[in-house]
C-alpha cells in the first residue's frame, strides 16, 4: 500500500514536471515567435528607411545636376556676351565711318549731268558702305528700319516732329542717323523725324 501511494505520488509529480516543461516550452516558442515579429518588423522599418533615405539621395544628386546645368548655362552665357559686348566702344566708334558715308552720299545733287566719274564715285561709295555693314553683321551689329514704323522709345530718338498726310501721328516719317544692335542689346538709336498727322486744315477738310 506504501509503495502504491509512492508510486501514485512519484507519476504525479512526473506530470506536473512534464506539464511544467510544456508550459516552459510554449513560452520559450512564443517568445521566440515574438522575437522573430520583432526582427521581421525591424527589419520592413530599416528598409523603408533607406528607401526613403536613397530617394533622398536621388532628389539631391537631381537637384545638384540641375543647379550645375544651369550654371554652365550662365557662365557659357556670360563668356558670350563677354565676347559679343567688348567690341561695343570700338563698334560705336566705326559707327561714325557710316554716318560720314551717308552724309557724303546724301550730299551728292541728284541732278548732276549723267557722268560717269560721279556714278563710279557712287558706286565705290555704296559698295565700301555695304561691305562695312556685312563685317558689322558678321559681329553680330546690325541696323533696323524705322521709316513708318511706330515711333519707340526705346530705339529711337525723336529730332523733330512734323506734320504728315500720309504716315499716321506718332510714326516716323523720315531717318536721320541709322540705328543698331549689338546682339539684343540696343548699340545705338536711331534719329528720327515723327509724324503728328495731317495739319488742322487737312483735318477739317477731311
Amino acid at each position: 500500500m506504501i509503495n502504491t501511494d509512492k508510486e501514485k505520488n512519484f507519476k504525479e509529480k512526473n506530470v506536473k514536471e512534464s506539464s511544467n516543461d510544456g508550459n516552459v516550452s510554449k513560452k520559450k516558442s512564443n517568445l521566440s515567435n515574438k522575437q522573430s515579429e520583432k526582427i521581421v518588423d525591424d527589419s520592413k522599418i530599416n528598409t523603408i528607411e533607406l528607401e526613403q533615405k536613397i530617394k533622398d539621395l536621388e532628389d539631391k544628386n537631381l537637384r545638384l545636376l540641375a543647379e550645375n546645368e544651369n550654371i554652365r548655362k550662365i557662365h557659357t552665357r556670360e563668356i558670350q556676351d563677354s565676347q559679343l559686348y567688348a567690341i561695343k566702344e570700338f563698334a560705336l566708334s566705326l559707327l561714325t565711318v557710316v554716318d560720314n558715308f551717308q552724309r557724303a552720299r546724301q550730299a551728292v545733287p541728284k541732278d548732276l549731268p549723267d557722268d560717269n566719274l560721279v556714278k563710279n564715285l557712287l558706286i565705290g561709295f555704296d559698295a565700301i558702305e555695304k561691305e562695312l555693314l556685312e563685317t558689322f553683321e558678321r559681329n553680330g551689329i546690325k541696323k533696323f528700319s524705322c521709316v513708318n514704323e511706330k515711333f519707340n522709345p526705346e530705339f529711337h530718338q525723336a529730332v523733330s516732329k512734323m506734320n504728315s498726310n500720309d504716315i499716321e501721328k506718332g510714326f516716323v516719317i523720315n531717318e536721320l542717323q541709322l540705328g543698331f544692335k549689338i546682339g539684343d542689346r540696343l548699340l545705338r538709336p536711331a534719329m528720327v523725324v515723327v509724324s503728328e498727322g495731317p495739319t488742322e486744315k487737312n483735318k477739317i477738310k477731311e
